[in-house]
C-alpha cells in the first residue's frame, strides 16, 4: 500500500495496474485471474503437463503419468489446477481420462512453448 493510500484511504489502483487494465486487459480481462492463471503455468510438473498436452493435442492420463514416470493420482491436482486456470479440458473415453488444451489455451499456450524453443534455440 503506498503512503498515499495510507493517508488518504484511496483506494484507487497504482498507475502501472490501471495501465495493465486498461492498455493490456482492454477493461474487460481480469488482471487477478490472468496472472493466477499464467501462475498456474510456472510449476514444473503443470508446465510438463501443459506441454505434453499441447504437443499430443489430446492425452490419456496414465500416458501422462507414465512420462513423467509418476502415478496417475499423483498428477490430478496438477491438471485440475490447470483445468481451473481454464488451460486444460478433459472428457472420458471408457475409463480413461483425456486432456486437451481449452479453447482459450489454443489461442496462445503454443505461442508461449514456440517462444521458449526459440530463446533455448538461441543461447
Amino acid at each position: 500500500m503506498s503512503e498515499r493510500t495510507r493517508e488518504t484511504g484511496d483506494e484507487e489502483r497504482a498507475p502501472g495496474y490501471e495501465r495493465v487494465e486498461s492498455e493490456l486487459l482492454g477493461g474487460t480481462l481480469d488482471l487477478e485471474r490472468e496472472a493466477e492463471r499464467l501462475a498456474s503455468m510456472g510449476e514444473p510438473t503443470r508446465f510438463t503437463l501443459l506441454y505434453l498436452i499441447a504437443q499430443a493435442d489430446r492425452i490419456e492420463s496414465g500416458e501422462l503419468a507414465d512420462a513423467l514416470d509418476r502415478r496417475q493420482n499423483d498428477l490430478y491436482h496438477h491438471l485440475n489446477r490447470l483445468e481451473d486456470a481454464g488451460l486444460v479440458g478433459k472428457f472420458r473415453d471408457g475409463d480413461a481420462r483425456v486432456y486437451e488444451l481449452s479453447p482459450l489455451a489454443e489461442t496462445f499456450v503454443p505461442q508461449v512453448f514456440e517462444a521458449i524453443g526459440e530463446r533455448a534455440e538461441a543461447v
